[in-house]
């Protein structure tokens, strides 16, 4: 699953730490986006529970652009 987090006072690391234990393959980088306020991370994770990730990164900010695939 991939998607953006758009919040403040966030960084990679805090997200990471938050999100490891769920899933696998973590990825998350700055994702700047110019025309709002705060920060915009993209995240990448393989995760069996993406309600529990979407349920955990919506206590941080807002979660936009996602993208659930499912793999057999």
């Amino acid at each position: 699953m991939e998607f953006i987090l758009h919040g403040h006072s966030l960084t990679c690391q805090k997200i990471k730490n938050s999100l490891a234990e769920f899933g696998e393959a973590l990825e998350v980088s700055d994702c700047q986006d110019t025309l709002t306020a705060g920060n915009n991370f993209k995240v990448c994770i393989i995760s069996e529970e993406p309600t529990v990730i979407f349920d955990l990164c919506a206590q941080f900010g807002r979660i936009k652009s996602a993208k659930v695939n499912e793999v057999k």
